[in-house]
């Protein structure tokens, strides 16, 4: 039969009857009728509460606890631990709690501790736990300490899901910096989930037409891999995005992307949660949240990339067809590139135009600006100048015209532009400048300007424009350029020109004339030049 005051002090818990079942007499402490009274004490206080109780007394730190704290315990420990060594009961974490114990019991110094993370198996698997408590000193009648009282509250849930919000709300703002950009999310959210200890490995795969192609993917250290975590089979994740329907693989949550409107899949989430955390509705819920917020994000930034890709594909159908074909006849060379690479025109512009009997009308100009209205601009002029050419009407009489549309059209006064008729019969060419560097011919013996027949920018000649002839032999080379050719910052334009000239004479010297185009783009641009740059080059034959 247990002492009445033991039978009194323990209550009516399943853990007070386990105390009352517990052979003493067997233990360090001995039989409880033996038990000294601050011993007894104790005991009362511990069973007295349902807070979370431990007693650890004598050298060998005997364990009494209430039922608070055999839930603390977890299975495998209790309950065992009642009426064992607090070593015994807590050796996998004695490292780090055995020092404290020492540290109290030898100075009778009290101890407080907030959120204690421990690394503990008390339910038959490696567990992270966090703990509030505090270590007391109990002394006996000599004042000399002769144990330890703890009370001490499980704060690991708490912890755990303060963590998860975290990682959730670091997540959302990140995307949220990075939003429409596929690439930039799945960079910042492999950076957050690899920080984050309750996700152990992510991976996102999409749905491309060839199958599924990895875009994200976290891997543990490889000091940190744990057993089972890694990435979801190929055939797994098929069947998730082919389904739509989210499955566990293991302790892994596969889950689908899709469209923002509609339910296409467009891709599946994979994510192993925290092993060191029971595979309970808590991290299941966690997961879910973070392939949800995942797949948003990214569903979002695919269908803006979409709709990016779609305007892009209208947008350089209509610029392309802005651009005049080439030149069906020899001997005609044509290069245009953009400022923006993002677009397939600009603001210059050139156009050549077969007239019959070997004539060719020509037009090289340059829009004020650049990008799409800049572009707008130069279609609009390019079709005018065209329409003008076409009516057999002469350069200078051409440019006229165009002065009188170029009034009606915000945006295309003070262009320049150069138009000129060859006739490779007679083997002149004539031509009107309108604001616009002069025209280069190529020789075996050199170069020479074109430099007659300059007037003032479109839209500002006060009379009728001026023209000049010029004639070339069999075996030179005409160039009409715009001048984003020939500037650079900080260089005057005749430096510019002399440049273009020596350039291009070396470059026919020793190559086709079919390549001075690109040669003389690849050359002469700065790296990151941004402006447009058109370029007619005819070789007479």
């Amino acid at each position: 039969m247990p002492d009445t005051w033991l039978a009194r002090s323990t209550g009516t818990t399943p853990t007070g009857a386990l105390a009352r079942s517990v052979d003493w007499a067997s233990t360090p402490i001995g039989p409880p009728r033996s038990w000294p009274r601050d011993l007894r004490a104790a005991v009362r206080i511990c069973f007295s509460t349902e807070f979370p109780v431990f007693v650890a007394w004598g050298p060998e730190r005997t364990m009494i606890y209430n039922e608070g704290y055999s839930r603390m315990l977890g299975t495998t420990k209790h309950p065992g631990a009642m009426g064992a060594q607090m070593a015994d009961v807590w050796a996998d974490i004695w490292d780090s709690v055995g020092p404290l114990v020492d540290t109290v019991t030898s100075t009778g110094r009290s101890l407080f501790f907030e959120d204690m993370r421990l690394l503990t198996d008390r339910s038959g698997f490696a567990e992270e736990a966090s703990f509030t408590f505090s270590y007391s000193a109990l002394l006996d009648d000599r004042d000399g300490v002769a144990g330890m009282l703890c009370i001490v509250g499980e704060t690991t849930d708490r912890v755990v899901a303060s963590r998860r919000f975290e990682t959730l709300g670091t997540l959302s703002t990140s995307l949220h910096r990075v939003k429409l950009d596929i690439e930039l999310s799945a960079k910042v959210a492999a950076d957050v989930l690899r920080e984050s200890p309750d996700v152990t490995h992510a991976e996102v795969h999409l749905c491309t037409p060839s199958g599924l192609a990895p875009l994200l993917s976290t891997h543990p250290e490889p000091d940190g891999a744990v057993a089972g975590t890694g990435p979801v089979p190929h055939a797994v994740l098929e069947r998730v995005c082919t389904s739509r329907v989210a499955e566990r693989f293991g302790t892994t949550l596969v889950a689908p992307v899709s469209a923002v409107l509609g339910d296409a899949p467009i891709g599946v989430v994979a994510l192993t949660g925290n092993p060191l955390r029971p595979d309970d509705e808590a991290q299941q819920l966690f997961l879910h949240l973070v392939a949800a917020s995942l797949g948003n994000a990214l569903a979002v930034a695919i269908a803006h990339q979409k709709q990016v890709d779609d305007l892009q594909t209208v947008s350089s159908a209509l610029q392309a067809a802005m651009l005049p074909e080439d030149p069906g006849s020899p001997g005609w060379h044509t290069r245009y590139r953009p400022a923006d690479d993002r677009l397939a025109v600009g603001g210059d512009w050139y156009d050549v135009v077969p007239l019959g009997s070997g004539r060719f009308g020509l037009v090289v100009g340059d829009c004020v600006g650049h990008g799409l209205r800049a572009a707008a601009v130069m279609g609009q002029l390019r079709s005018a100048a065209r329409a003008l050419l076409l009516q057999d009407l002469a350069p200078a009489a051409t440019l006229d015209g165009l002065d009188r549309f170029a009034a009606t059209l915000p945006g295309a006064e003070c262009a320049s532009v150069v138009c000129a008729v060859v006739d490779e019969r007679a083997r002149t060419v004539t031509y009107s400048k309108a604001g616009h560097p002069p025209p280069l011919v190529l020789s075996g013996t050199g170069s020479r300007w074109l430099e007659d027949g300059t007037g003032t920018l479109l839209g500002l000649a006060p009379h009728p424009r001026p023209e000049a002839t010029a004639t070339f032999e069999r075996g030179e080379t005409l160039v009409l350029y715009t001048d984003g050719l020939i500037e650079r910052r900080g260089e005057g334009l005749d430096d510019g020109l002399a440049r273009l000239a020596r350039i291009a004479v070396a470059t026919v010297a020793q190559r086709p004339v079919d390549q001075l185009g690109d040669l003389l783009i690849g050359t002469m641009l700065d790296v990151g030049a941004r402006d447009d740059v058109a370029l007619v080059v005819y070789e007479a034959r």
